[in-house]
């Protein structure tokens, strides 16, 4: 269920990314983005009652392989990419073993996601 979830989630950010960096530029990579992404894969995962930290991997290696094959510093934004989800999906993990509130952990994932891509581009 987890690998659906991901390929789903992946195809919808794809397309509500495109969007919105259309319709609101690229101010959309540091807000709305990371809340998106992280709020669709995590919610769909945790009330499917599939694995969290699967979703979250195979999402990121999804967008990895986009950034990869379709985007500028292919290798270096694939690594980011696979890395970034993956740190998303332990960290939400984490803290709904620790706190048990999907919300919080939901909270926690988007907070960091917004630091990494503010990090990852002010790094590039």
């Amino acid at each position: 269920m987890a690998y659906i979830i991901a390929c789903l989630m992946a195809s919808l950010s794809f397309l509500l990314n495109r969007l919105l960096l259309k319709y609101i530029g690229n101010v959309t990579v540091v807000s709305l983005s990371p809340v998106i992404e992280e709020t669709a894969k995590t919610l769909l995962a945790y009330y499917l009652d599939a694995d969290i930290l699967l979703t979250h991997v195979t999402f990121g290696v999804l967008e990895g392989l986009y950034d990869w094959y379709g985007g500028r510093n292919g290798g270096k934004a694939a690594l980011f990419s696979i890395v970034g989800h993956s740190l998303f999906g332990l960290l939400t993990v984490g803290g709904l073993y620790f706190t048990g509130s999907i919300w919080l952990s939901l909270c926690m994932g988007v907070a960091v996601h917004l630091t990494w891509n503010v990090t990852v581009i002010r790094l590039n």
